[in-house]
């Protein structure tokens, strides 16, 4: 088990080693650079997905809790509060609270593992099913719009 602060160090390493962004002052290369990345058709799509998220009524999740959501409905597998923790470098207790979340949105439901009552399964919802099938929804829009939009130009 990863001690909170070895945990946080390991995670401020990582971050490091991350390329540094350019400071994108208007007409540098920085800033052409950053208009080229945005005109990258996956980052358009990721966009309006999300932009049709937020602006819908409903409740908003995290990045880390929509990713955790997208991982546990994406694979097949059956996730437990560990398997999480350790596919998306975020700690036991820190997914924990991303599963409280979830579970209070009723997108994720908590089981108790009968083969070992130490371990929690983590299992997906009807309404959690029907929230994953609005976002494949959400994204497909996307997609179609940012490829009529590459139609038009």
């Amino acid at each position: 088990m990863m001690h909170k602060s070895a945990f946080a160090s390991a995670r401020a390493q990582k971050v490091a080693q991350l390329p540094q962004p350019d400071v994108a002052e208007p007409g540098s290369e920085g800033a052409r650079s950053l208009r080229a990345l945005a005109t990258d058709p996956h980052v358009i799509v990721l966009h309006g997905t999300l932009l049709s998220l937020v602006r819908r009524d409903g409740r908003d999740l995290t990045a880390r809790q929509l990713t955790a959501f997208l991982t546990v409905y994406m694979d097949e597998t059956t996730h437990t509060v560990s398997s999480l923790a350790e596919m998306l470098h975020v700690s036991r207790p820190g997914v924990t609270r991303i599963m409280d979340r979830l579970v209070q949105f009723d997108l994720v439901a908590r089981e108790e593992d009968r083969e070992d009552r130490r371990r929690v399964l983590v299992r997906r919802t009807t309404r959690g099913s029907a929230f994953f099938r609005d976002i494949v929804g959400l994204a497909r829009h996307a997609a179609a719009e940012q490829d009529q939009g590459a139609i038009l130009t």
